[in-house]
């Protein structure tokens, strides 16, 4: 049996992986890692197994993958290390300051980056020969993103990590990849978007208005085009792709998008 270890896969994006995971049939169960678990989708309900924990608690993480190695085995085959984001009053701080204060800075980086690399610590030397990584990043970690700068910078090391540890475990036969999402209304984006928009009933307005403006495609983002492109690169479809970072931006980073008429 084959099975993948998700953090944050309990809703929104993280969810989206766990489906794609099971419907393309890269591996046979989950093992969700979350600070707050949610039941999953009745369809999917008895190939999930649910696991409360921090990312950024190192004890908290060993703990949980104790537990899933009791309940799925000793060798998980796939990581999909997936948790982050942040809180509405980061991101207000964001919007209303020229600088972030040093702990929402820290908060951004241990939430976004130090899991990455806690969790990754703690798994990957149970890993076997055909193993797959992939680490969700973000389109801000590709660009110049002021409105949300330690977010960026956190993506942007997340991108710089996905690489160092394809070279250090190239050798031993896992692989590790990156996606970098693009605009999903995720609860995330709920969030941002009432800091952008200047309130909670204005950010669907607020997330409609950057799509318009900022992908190329003229279409928002979903979990389901990110958990297929995660499902791929984290199948023997992929066998011989790492060190990658795939944009699901609908061309955002290709920059300013084409005028189109009215």
């Amino acid at each position: 049996m084959k099975y993948a270890i998700i953090t944050g896969g309990a809703r929104g994006l993280g969810l989206g992986i766990v489906r794609a995971l099971l419907e393309e049939k890269a591996v046979d169960q989950v093992a969700v890692i979350d600070l707050k678990l949610a039941p999953p989708p009745a369809d999917i309900a008895e190939l999930v197994h649910g696991f409360t924990a921090d990312a950024t608690n190192e004890q908290q993480v060993h703990a949980a993958m104790e537990a899933i190695a009791a309940k799925l085995g000793p060798h998980p085959d796939v990581l999909c290390n997936n948790a982050g984001g942040g809180e509405a009053n980061w991101f207000e701080t964001g919007r209303q300051e020229e600088w972030h204060s040093v702990d929402i800075w820290r908060r951004y980086v241990e939430l976004n980056l130090n899991s990455v690399y806690l969790v990754s610590k703690e798994v990957v030397p149970r890993m076997k020969t055909g193993g797959a990584i992939c680490n969700t990043s973000s389109i801000a970690g590709l660009l110049a993103t002021p409105f949300l700068a330690a977010y960026a910078a956190a993506k942007a090391g997340v991108i710089s990590y996905t690489k160092t540890l394809a070279l250090q475990l190239g050798p031993k036969g896992i692989r590790v990849n990156a996606v970098a999402p693009g605009l999903i209304y995720t609860k995330i984006w709920e969030e941002l978007g009432a800091a952008l928009g200047g309130g909670p009933d204005r950010a669907r307005m607020a997330f409609d208005h950057a799509v318009q403006t900022l992908v190329p495609l003229g279409r928002e983002q979903t979990p389901e085009d990110i958990g297929r492109t995660v499902a791929w690169l984290c199948s023997d479809h992929a066998a011989n792709v790492t060190g990658q970072v795939i944009a699901i931006d609908g061309g955002i980073v290709l920059g300013r998008p084409p005028l189109r008429a009215s």
